[in-house]
């Protein structure tokens, strides 16, 4: 997830003391990107760990465009999700055939079985990178569009990096990860933009979106407010002790690992639980934007295991994608975070 720089923090509540934080580590993608030995080792354990760390984009030039491009998509994210409700409705999604376009507020559940409190739109790589026609999008988002591609750019810069560590460390061929995702060939990537609903009464203090692990390999997310929240290891998602608050940081980035990464590693990396709750102190009465680069693997990718030990796949990601998918629809699985093992340099 990535974080705006300092602008959009002076218009908002401040984030609360006295909620529990997750314990995320801090990487410096400058330094990552000369190979430090203790940006290395703190990316491994926390992919090991966690699943989630907090990457520094100060002192980089990818980072530093990043912050930029942040809070001008910001800007553009409020002014899509306020577009009248009858123009949104014209580019709805056709979930589960396609995940493209809008999904309205209260069309899912949390897990209370009522309605979520968010609403998203989202746009696909595949359009915006020339894989396939440019998705249905408003006005507004056409005339964006040399903006949204150049910060999908940037972000598949950061997602390769990533990547190329994370194999180079698990004793693989660098690119053994980066040629199972390339951003030219069709995949389930997309960018998506969300709004989660600003909480005033005490019946809207509740979870907007239902806890979830990703399907894909790494993702991106930039947002102000507060109101995510990662289950902590071993502990049960009933229990509203288990959720650690994720607190914003201006100039940096958080990113958590998705499922086809533990499945890559036999269990080596972690995909953590996660959900968006509602803001934590005054910040609920704000309503909560959110950006997001959900990186998948292209469709056509092997799903096989390349180390570690667990069950095999012979499937494409697509075939996977989808059974995971089906089977989360038909309640055949629980939503646990997967395997990580303890980082030993």
């Amino acid at each position: 997830m990535i974080m705006a720089s300092t602008t959009q923090f002076e218009s908002i509540p401040p984030f609360p003391q006295d909620v529990p934080l997750a314990d995320i580590r801090t990487v410096s993608l400058a330094n990552l990107r000369l190979g430090d030995k203790d940006a290395v080792e703190t990316l491994m354990s926390s992919c090991r760990g966690l699943g989630f760390f907090m990457l520094d984009l100060h002192g980089d030039h990818i980072g530093g465009q990043m912050i930029n491009e942040t809070d001008q998509l910001f800007d553009f994210g409020k002014k899509l999700m306020s577009l009248p409700d009858e123009e949104k409705q014209r580019y709805l999604h056709d979930a589960p055939k396609s995940f493209l376009g809008f999904k309205p507020k209260g069309q899912a559940k949390i897990e209370t079985n009522e309605p979520d409190r968010f609403e998203w739109f989202n746009i696909g790589q595949d359009g915006l990178m020339g894989n396939s026609p440019l998705q249905p999008l408003p006005p507004l988002a056409h005339s964006n569009l040399s903006l949204l591609k150049s910060f999908l750019i940037h972000g598949q810069d950061v997602v390769a990096l990533i990547s190329t560590v994370l194999a180079s460390e698990l004793g693989l061929p660098p690119d053994s990860f980066t040629r199972l995702q390339p951003p030219t060939k069709p995949s389930g990537t997309a960018m998506r933009f969300i709004k989660a609903f600003a909480s005033p009464k005490p019946e809207d203090q509740r979870t907007s979106m239902i806890h979830h692990t990703d399907f894909g390999t790494i993702t991106l997310l930039a947002n102000v407010l507060g109101g995510l929240q990662i289950l902590a290891p071993g502990k049960d998602a009933n229990a509203g002790d288990s959720w650690l608050w994720v607190r914003p940081q201006a100039g940096c980035l958080i990113v958590n690992l998705g499922d086809a990464m533990v499945q890559w590693t036999g269990g080596v990396l972690r995909s953590n639980v996660h959900r968006i709750n509602h803001a934590p102190g005054q910040q609920r009465f704000v309503d909560r934007y959110s950006l997001a680069i959900l990186v998948r693997p292209e469709r056509n990718a092997s799903m096989k295991r390349l180390t570690g030990e667990g069950a095999d796949s012979d499937l494409t990601a697509w075939e996977w994608e989808v059974k995971q998918m089906m089977a989360l629809r038909h309640e055949e699985n629980t939503v646990n975070s997967s395997s990580g093992t303890p980082f030993k340099n």
